[in-house]
């Protein structure tokens, strides 16, 4: 069988086709123990915090320094506006509106495969208090819980508060795990540069 052109153009749309289901994402987790943030790609992980301590470079001999020749001064150039502060107030909407689509088209393709959120609240201090804090607790996530379902897709789920009258204070523990495939970001990127260039091109000629 010989190998035609077309053959060539459907391995490439193909192999784009895998890349672009290659799910990317942030697993993210906070406790009593500090920040925990990943990076997802695929397979991969990549751990953003806390950092790794870094390796010391190795200490290099001073070199002496040349003495620095005085540069000739310039002559003062006219500043051009800029593009992107020259809209004025009907420019700035425009900007935002781009922003707030690009996220709510975000919002639509992001999955959140995990969101737990525990709230260990303390009464050992003030016992009423911390019920009260408890059935508040628990009207907030009433409240906000259709709203999530309604923005996101999340595929588990569990908020929940909880009382502890053997301690004093408030323990969080938090943990969130979304993704999104290159094909959608890259899309979304898209679809954004596209718009803010059209503005950016409009403000160029207005200018």
């Amino acid at each position: 069988m010989t190998w035609t052109w077309w053959m060539t153009l459907l391995v490439i749309f193909a192999v784009l086709v895998l890349i672009g289901c290659i799910p990317v994402g942030v697993d993210a987790r906070y406790s009593a123990d500090g920040v925990f943030l990943t990076a997802k790609l695929g397979p991969f992980l990549l751990q953003l915090l806390p950092q790794k301590p870094k390796k010391k470079p190795k200490k290099r001999k001073p070199q002496q320094k040349q003495p620095k020749k005085t540069p000739a001064k310039a002559e003062p150039q006219e500043k051009k506006p800029n593009p992107l502060l020259s809209g004025g107030v009907d420019g700035l909407m425009q900007l935002l509106d781009l922003a707030f689509d690009t996220l709510g088209d975000l919002r639509r393709k992001l999955r959140v495969n995990e969101l737990t959120l525990y709230v260990l609240i303390g009464g050992a201090d003030d016992p009423a208090k911390a019920a009260m804090g408890y059935g508040r607790a628990w009207a907030a996530i009433g409240a906000i819980t259709p709203s999530l379902e309604r923005l996101f897709v999340i595929k588990k789920r569990d908020i929940r508060p909880a009382l502890d009258y053997t301690i004093s204070n408030t323990q969080i523990d938090a943990h969130l795990v979304t993704t999104i495939t290159i094909g959608r970001s890259l899309a979304l990127a898209l679809r954004a540069g596209i718009r803010f260039l059209k503005i950016l091109n409009k403000r160029k000629k207005a200018v």
